[in-house]
C-alpha cells in the first residue's frame, strides 16, 4: 500500500513538472486599427511656362509652315458637373464707363449701334452689311465685327456691300470720316479686326476659298495704310480645312490670342506677331472660343461649351492658368471687357433673344444692357 502510494505521488510530481516547464499561453491577439489614408492630391494641372518675349520686331514678310489639315470637329463637348457661378467677396467694383458698339439687324439691315452703359442711351452707329459667319449653332466662327483702338480714337470694322461680296477692312474716325484698308477675295471673308496697343497695326481673320475646303489667314497690316516692306500681309499664317473657329485679339508686347482647332475641337491659343512662340492654352475636348485679352495684358476672357454643353463666359490668366467660370446663361458669348478690367460685356439669349450684358469679373452683379436685340459687342477702350 505504501509503495502505491509512493506511485501515485511520483506521477503526480511529473504532471505538475512537464505543466509546469511547458511554454507559456499565446497571448490573445488584439486586432490592428485600421488606417485610412487621405486620398492622393489631384493631378496638378501643367503650367506652361512662360513664353519668352522676343525682343521687338520689325514686321518682315514671313512664310511659315502650313498647318496641318484637321477633319471636321468629332468630339463632343465633355459633359461636366456645372461649378456653381463665382460668388463675389469683395467690393462691387466701380460703376462702368464707356459705351459698347454692338451688331443688330435694324430693319433688315445689320448695322452697328452704340449704347451708353451708364445712362442706357443709344445711337445707330455704322452699317455693316451681311458680314460673314457670325452665327454659332450653323458653325459659323462667331468671330466679332469690330474693335475700337487705344483709347477709341478709331473704330475698325468688317463691311459688305451685299451678300457673297468682297469683306472690306474699314476704319471710322471720331469725325465720322472712313477709310478702306484691305479687300478680300470675292466669296471670301473678313473677321475679327484687333488692334495692337499702340494703334499702328490692325490684324485680322482672313477666309479664302468656299467653306467645304477654306483657306484661313492671320494678317497684320499697317493701320496707316503703308506696305509691309515688299508684301501687303506683315504675316500670313495659312491654314487648311476647319481650323479658325472665332476671334483674334492683341494683348501686350506683340502677343495676340486666338481660337482655331488643330486637335479635333477649337482650343485658345496664343501666338506672337511674327508667327513664332504659338501654344495651346486650353487643350479642352469642348469648344474654346472668342478670347479676349484683357487691357492689362494679364488675363483672357472666352466662350466655351465644356459644362453640360452650355454656351458660357470663362476667365483665365494669360498664361492658361487658374480657368474660372464666369456666368450660367444657356448661351452667353462673344466677351469683351470693360476699359478698367473690371467688367465683362456679352450677348446672351437669357432674356428669350440675344442682348447685350454685363457682369463684374467676380460674377457678381448681372446687368442688361439692351432691351431692342443685339450681339457681337466691343466696349470703348
Amino acid at each position: 500500500m505504501k509503495e502505491k502510494s509512493l506511485t501515485l505521488l511520483a506521477l503526480t510530481a511529473l504532471v505538475l513538472g512537464v505543466i509546469g516547464c511547458s511554454a507559456p499561453p499565446t497571448p490573445t491577439r488584439v486586432p490592428t486599427p485600421t488606417i485610412t489614408l487621405p486620398p492622393l492630391p489631384p493631378t496638378a494641372t501643367r503650367v506652361p511656362a512662360t513664353p519668352t518675349v522676343p525682343p521687338t520686331l520689325t514686321p518682315l514678310p514671313v512664310s511659315p509652315t502650313p498647318a496641318t489639315a484637321t477633319p471636321t470637329r468629332t468630339r463632343t463637348p465633355v459633359l461636366a458637373t456645372p461649378k456653381p457661378a463665382a460668388t463675389s467677396t469683395v467690393a462691387r467694383p466701380a460703376n462702368p464707363k464707356g459705351s459698347i458698339a454692338y451688331h443688330v439687324n435694324d430693319g433688315g439691315v445689320d448695322r452697328m449701334s452704340v449704347v451708353d452703359v451708364t445712362t442706357g442711351d443709344v445711337r445707330p452707329f455704322v452699317i455693316v452689311g451681311p458680314v460673314m459667319d457670325l452665327t454659332l449653332d450653323s458653325h459659323g466662327t462667331n468671330a466679332h465685327i469690330g474693335e475700337w483702338s487705344t483709347a477709341s480714337s478709331s473704330f475698325a470694322y468688317i463691311f459688305t456691300g451685299a451678300p457673297n461680296a468682297s469683306n472690306i477692312l474699314r476704319i471710322i474716325d471720331p469725325n465720322g470720316s472712313t477709310v478702306d484698308r484691305y479687300s478680300s477675295d470675292t466669296g471670301g471673308g473678313l473677321s475679327s479686326p484687333t488692334w495692337s496697343s499702340d494703334g499702328k497695326r490692325i490684324a485680322f481673320i482672313k477666309m479664302s476659298g468656299n467653306k467645304d475646303n477654306p483657306t484661313w489667314s492671320l494678317i497684320i497690316i499697317p493701320s496707316d495704310g503703308t506696305k509691309c516692306g515688299d508684301q501687303y500681309e506683315c504675316y500670313n499664317n495659312i491654314s487648311q480645312g476647319e481650323q479658325y473657329r472665332g476671334g483674334v485679339s492683341w494683348g501686350r508686347e506683340n502677343l495676340l490670342t486666338i481660337s482655331y482647332n488643330t486637335t479635333g475641337a477649337p482650343d485658345v491659343y496664343t501666338i506672337y506677331a511674327n508667327g513664332q512662340g504659338v501654344r495651346n492654352l486650353t487643350n479642352n475636348p469642348a469648344d474654346d472660343i472668342a478670347p479676349v485679352f484683357s487691357p492689362d495684358g494679364k488675363s483672357i476672357a472666352f466662350t466655351s461649351n465644356r459644362e453640360a454643353g452650355q454656351w458660357r463666359i470663362y476667365v483665365m490668366n494669360a498664361d492658361g492658368t487658374n480657368v474660372r467660370r464666369l456666368t450660367q446663361g444657356p448661351m452667353d458669348v462673344t466677351p469683351t471687357w470693360s476699359p478698367d478690367g473690371n467688367w465683362i460685356g456679352f450677348a446672351s439669349t437669357r432674356s428669350g433673344q440675344f442682348e447685350i450684358w454685363m457682369v463684374d469679373i467676380h460674377g457678381g452683379n448681372l446687368t442688361q444692357i439692351t432691351k431692342s436685340g443685339g450681339d457681337h459687342p466691343s466696349w470703348t477702350r
